[in-house]
């Protein structure tokens, strides 16, 4: 059976004021800023038959039902999912615990391949030469890094 990643974000607002804008407070006399995000970057390995299919196990593992997962659509609002299938291409948002969470894309992994850590996961290479690129260019860091 096929493997594919699945990739996604984290997204949470920073420091305090953040948090309240995002919980819909704030002070008078405080003006309306630009709401910036951190985003933590994750992915998932599942297997299934399809890219839609690793889309609807990954989300069943994630959430109680489908319809906590919302699309979201060309004008950036967002909506419920129709459909019995999940579209690969489209991005589509859930609450996780008390994070907002983004899908961001799928692909189909081979054999013995690990996320590029060079491209920031827009392709793939073998195991050995990304232990080898981190060896080199993340020294002194303490994060261990570990395949999915």
């Amino acid at each position: 059976m096929p493997t594919y990643r699945v990739y996604y974000a984290e997204r949470m607002p920073r420091g305090a004021r953040d948090w309240m804008q995002t919980a819909g407070l704030r002070r008078l006399d405080v003006g309306l800023e630009e709401m910036r995000h951190e985003e933590v970057a994750w992915e998932e390995v599942v297997e299934a038959p399809s890219a839609p299919e690793a889309l609807d196990a990954f989300f069943r593992e994630h959430l109680e039902d489908r319809s906590q997962v919302m699309l979201v659509d060309e004008t950036g609002q967002s909506r419920e999912v129709e459909g019995l299938d999940y579209d690969p291409e489209v991005t589509y948002i859930w609450i996780e615990g008390d994070k907002l969470m983004e899908y961001q894309g799928v692909n189909e992994t081979m054999p013995g391949m690990v996320t590029c850590p060079l491209c920031g996961g827009e392709g793939e290479v073998e195991e050995a030469i990304a232990d080898e690129f981190l060896a080199e260019h993340e020294e002194g860091e303490e994060d261990e890094v570990t395949w999915g």
